[in-house]
């Protein structure tokens, strides 16, 4: 009998600091971390841009990681367009508009929450 008392107060005070424990370990890794930029030059990548009617496709099933938000930028680095991820479906199909959108280069970020993937491409007119 003495031995399951103190093994239910043992677990009653022990169990609230494994949890305070845990999300301190957690913001200490990734609070002061830069991103890490993962490369996306590989064959299992699926960008494609439809040149005509100006639309950038990004299929996230190709994409081993959980993406939180997208950002792209103009070539002076300007956002032009945020949006966020975390939840649309892994087998989505993203569409980017860019019918309204000057020619120049573009660079979009995928972010993740612990990397960024970034892909560069040029919009003509």
């Amino acid at each position: 009998m003495q031995r399951k008392f103190f093994l239910l107060v043992f677990a009653v005070t022990m169990i609230p600091f494994t949890g305070i424990f845990a999300q301190t370990a957690s913001m200490n890794n990734t609070e002061n971390a830069e991103p890490e930029v993962l490369d996306i030059n590989g064959e299992n990548w699926t960008f494609y841009l439809d040149k005509e009617n100006k639309v950038y496709y990004i299929d996230f099933e190709t994409i081993s990681v959980n993406l939180s938000d997208i950002q792209v930028k103009n070539e002076n680095g300007d956002i032009v367009l945020q949006d966020k991820l975390w939840d649309l479906p892994v087998n989505a199909i993203y569409e980017l508009d860019m019918s309204k959108w000057s020619p120049g280069k573009y660079m979009v970020e995928l972010r993740t929450y612990t990397s960024v993937i970034k892909k560069d491409f040029n919009l003509a007119d």
